[in-house]
């Protein structure tokens, strides 16, 4: 009788160990490109030798089209089971209960303290006590120029005219000009990304720093139609006609070699590892209400929907392990304190120290998050539908924004 029953308890814990180590694949969804891309690879499979039972699949998807993959997948019952969720895209999966609240995942590693994060990167995050994802990037809006062609119209850096306190949207306008001017096959600038549906980049820091905005408080309205918004909407317009900046939605990359200035997050010089000419990066210019910037924030989630919430879980406290967020502090400014004012993210590999305390570090403090409503996809549809003709040459830039925020206000309504 007692061999029997030794027999059974060796068959149970048999069973257990085989459970424990039953195999599992993460789907890890992102949609970072080029060295990037290679870095989460590299980790994905550094966990998996780490834990023999987990193999993590990388999928990337275009940043445009991310969050409709994602919820036609969660939808079709075939979610990624982690994830990186942009910033404007959290309220929305925070509202349909389709991320995993971390907290308790959180408290249970002492490796992930939280005071070490800057307050505002977790905000968004927050409902309450629960914690729906931990942010990996804490990045300001910064602007990358091409030395070679303001050398070549022999002007002056947006370093240079920092230094001088002339660093502002006006001298950006007369730089851009002359660039055009010394090289026509060129542009000399450009405020927005390459897809009009991430409109939302750079010209929103032309917009704060003019006194605009994109929604009124607590985004229950449209705030496009201000003073602010319009000046910059109208210098975007007055580039575009002048030919001095690209038309929307034209081809045209500063990895090229054919742009002036080009407004993007640290990220970017991922893309720029082997262009032939010669770059740095410089803060956004200054405008009538200062220089606010656009602080673009990203970071790791768990679907809900997922079936392997807890390795998934284990993954997330992996990817942001301090020595973890050190390697991808290179592409991504680290929201945690400890390391963002360190030299593990300012020996950048392509930026020098310099130019990342400037472009960066100086500007995260008055950097402002884009807050959006839970219907963001509805309203980003209205702007996208009507940017073209806002900014058409012959536009009232006034009266098209009027009309933008009627249709986003009736949106908003809903």
């Amino acid at each position: 009788m007692r061999k029997a029953r030794s027999l059974l308890i060796l068959a149970a814990l048999a069973g257990g160990s085989a459970l424990a180590q039953e195999k599992v694949t993460l789907r890890f969804t992102t949609w970072a490109g080029g060295d990037a891309l290679k870095l989460l690879q590299s980790l994905a499979a550094d966990y998996g030798k780490r834990n023999r039972n987990v193999t993590v699949e990388v999928e990337s998807i275009p940043f445009g089209s991310y969050d409709q993959k994602i919820t036609v997948q969660i939808a079709g019952g075939t979610p990624p089971d982690v994830g990186w969720v942009a910033e404007r895209s959290v309220p929305g999966y925070i509202a349909s209960r389709s991320l995993v609240n971390l907290r308790s995942t959180v408290a249970s590693d002492p490796g992930l303290v939280l005071n070490d994060y800057a307050p505002a990167s977790l905000a968004l995050w927050t409902r309450g006590d629960a914690l729906y994802g931990l942010p990996f990037s804490f990045s300001p809006m910064l602007v990358y120029y091409n030395r070679d062609l303001f050398e070549k119209a022999g002007i002056p850096t947006p370093a240079t005219l920092l230094k001088q306190n002339k660093w502002n949207y006006a001298a950006f306008e007369a730089s851009a000009s002359a660039i055009k001017k010394a090289s026509p096959g060129a542009y000399g600038a450009s405020l927005f990304r390459l897809d009009p549906q991430n409109w939302a980049g750079g010209i929103l820091a032309a917009v704060y720093s003019n006194g605009g905005d994109v929604f009124g408080q607590d985004a229950a309205s449209c705030a496009l139609d201000t003073p602010g918004s319009v000046r910059a909407f109208e210098l975007a317009q007055r580039m575009m006609r002048d030919g001095t900046a690209p038309r929307l939605g034209e081809q045209v990359t500063f990895a090229s070699g054919r742009l002036g200035m080009y407004a993007d997050q640290v990220s970017y010089s991922a893309q720029l590892k082997d262009v032939n000419f010669k770059w740095d990066v410089a803060p956004m210019p200054s405008g009538p209400s200062g220089r606010k910037t656009l602080l673009g924030q990203a970071g790791y989630a768990v679907f809900s929907a997922s079936k392997h919430q807890k390795e998934a879980q284990d993954f997330i406290k992996y990817l942001s392990s301090r020595a973890v967020m050190q390697r991808t502090a290179q592409f991504f400014p680290p929201p945690r304190r400890s390391l963002l004012n360190s030299s593990t993210f300012l020996k950048n590999p392509l930026i020098s120290e310099a130019s990342l305390r400037d472009a960066v570090l100086k500007q995260v403090g008055s950097a402002r998050t884009l807050i959006v409503p839970t219907n963001w996809t509805q309203v980003n549809d209205v702007v996208v539908r009507n940017l073209e003709r806002t900014l058409r040459p012959s536009a009232n830039v006034a009266q098209e924004l009027g009309r933008v925020c009627n249709e986003v206000d009736a949106v908003l309504k809903k």
